[in-house]
């Protein structure tokens, strides 16, 4: 046999034996952004307020966001809102009628907002939910609301 083959053999079989020998690596959670696009809708559709941006968990017990929150066509200011675990804890809670900053998703100016949320115990996950009031023109307003709940992957 050839000392090519040989060679060859030797290292395939050492590489079948580290798979089985070799413990593999725990698996590990990356800190991937994860992007936010929420729109509540009234009548006929018409969007009344939203909220655009991102969210990012650090590790089992801090999270970041940034999202833009805009108005539309909502009756009043639009609302944004950060809740944590299963909804069991608001975080944060914004409103904008009009803000300074133009966005594409957005037809009147945004206003940013953004925080590092050190909680300080476990974070299972975080609900992210923009708000806007919806007028029917015949004397009626009602509260409606969208929102999605992103969990931690260090959970």
């Amino acid at each position: 046999m050839s000392s090519h083959i040989l060679r060859h053999r030797t290292a395939i079989v050492l590489t079948l034996l580290a798979a089985v020998v070799l413990p593999a690596a725990p698996a590990q959670a990356t800190t991937a952004r994860v992007p936010v696009f929420l729109e509540v809708r009234g009548d006929n559709n018409q969007k009344l307020s939203g909220m655009y941006g991102w969210i990012e968990f650090n590790d089992s017990t801090t999270y970041t966001y940034q999202f833009y929150l805009c108005r539309e066509s909502s009756y009043s200011a639009a609302g944004g809102y950060v809740w944590m675990n299963d909804r069991t804890s608001q975080r944060a809670s914004y409103s904008v009628n009009y803000g300074n900053t133009s966005i594409a998703e957005c037809r009147y100016p945004a206003d940013l907002f953004g925080k590092t949320d050190y909680v300080g115990s476990t974070v299972t996950n975080v609900r992210l939910e923009v708000e806007g009031v919806n007028f029917n023109g015949q004397g009626q307003a009602t509260w409606r609301r969208s929102g999605t709940t992103y969990d931690n992957p260090f959970n």
